[in-house]
């Protein structure tokens, strides 16, 4: 997973659709999926939810703007003009299917060559930064020192926002956290630096089909055996154990302790 700069244009970005969200589910669970876009005068949100209550944008505005003022000043943004494409009343189709990859770091989803840079050394003007075989950089387009980073792009002109950012917990979100949750303590027992979760909320058999591919050396059935044996995968129960979370947060405090973060099920997961 990237690790998004709130003080750039992709965090502002991600931070307003994560607001929205927020908003239209203040009394509810609602599907929403929600997409920023800045294009440089305006920001335009597309979107789609089966809530029936339509946003009122201004207020919506109003508020954003007040509590991020400087960070708005600082991309220009004195007077910040909205294009509301948001669609309600509308039925989301669900994904069934998720892929993500964690590491065995104190906050999974990034790779400790994320965490080491963030820590260790002065940041450049940035959007973003993941690992892949390398770390990447986006980089705002006014940065012009590039000495140190040996990876980068320049962020394009119109910068969205993107998953989990401006997705309820029902469009993916869930799934996201869930998985990081099983993998936290995973990494500990199967003794590898780095996973990847393969998850699909189809049962077969009354059972989530998962896959685990790593480099451990335990057989892949008997963690998936052990794995399907210890999680009950009821994103009821889990909503419930985190719904005080404030979605916000995998933004403006991506490592502080998350209620998803926890080892309580480490004891059960035997592997012989």
């Amino acid at each position: 997973m990237k690790y998004i700069n709130e003080n750039s244009n992709k965090g502002l970005v991600s931070i307003f659709a994560d607001f929205l969200v927020k908003e239209i589910n203040k009394t509810h669970n609602y599907d929403v999926v929600i997409e920023v876009t800045d294009c440089g005068k305006f920001f335009v949100v597309n979107g789609l939810t089966n809530s029936n209550k339509i946003l009122d944008m201004v207020q919506m505005k109003d508020e954003f703007t007040k509590e991020y003022s400087k960070l708005l000043e600082k991309y220009g943004y004195t007077n910040l003009n909205i294009i509301d494409l948001i669609i309600y009343g509308q039925e989301l189709a669900k994904k069934t299917d998720y892929t993500f990859d964690f590491y065995s770091t104190t906050r999974p989803t990034y790779h400790h060559s994320v965490i080491n840079t963030l820590v260790d050394n002065p940041q450049p003007i940035y959007n973003s930064i993941r690992y892949t075989t390398k770390l990447e950089y986006e980089l705002d387009y006014s940065e012009n020192d590039t000495s140190n980073i040996p990876y980068f792009t320049y962020a394009p002109l119109n910068v969205s926002s993107e998953f989990p950012h401006g997705y309820s917990l029902s469009m993916g979100r869930q799934e996201y956290y869930y998985s990081e949750y099983i993998s936290n303590q995973l990494l500990d027992i199967i003794l590898t630096d780095k996973l990847t979760f393969k998850y699909s909320s189809v049962k077969v058999d009354e059972d989530n089909q998962i896959d685990i591919i790593s480099n451990t050396i335990h057989p892949k059935k008997d963690i998936i055996s052990m794995i399907l044996d210890v999680f009950d995968f009821d994103m009821l129960i889990f909503n419930d154990k985190i719904k005080g979370y404030d979605i916000m947060e995998d933004i403006t405090k991506p490592f502080d302790k998350k209620p998803w973060l926890v080892k309580d099920r480490l004891k059960d997961l035997i592997l012989f």
